[in-house]
């Protein structure tokens, strides 16, 4: 499942929905042109399992 953002004509995002339909609404809403926004699909994130070094700290003798 896709999410939508609409664009204005500055690149700033004005909102981000489940559907273009919800975007749509929302620019007739605040009656944004849709001449000048933009709609993109945004790829859902797919997050990898991250897997990190342990460090391991012996107690040491200080000379």
């Amino acid at each position: 499942m896709a999410m939508y953002g609409l664009y204005d004509s500055d690149g700033i995002l004005r909102f981000m929905g489940g559907c273009r339909e919800a975007c749509e609404d929302y620019a007739a809403l605040f009656e944004l042109s849709l001449a000048n926004c933009s709609l993109l699909a945004i790829p859902r994130v797919i997050r990898s399992p991250i897997r990190t070094r342990r460090v391991s700290r012996q107690a040491g003798s200080s000379n």
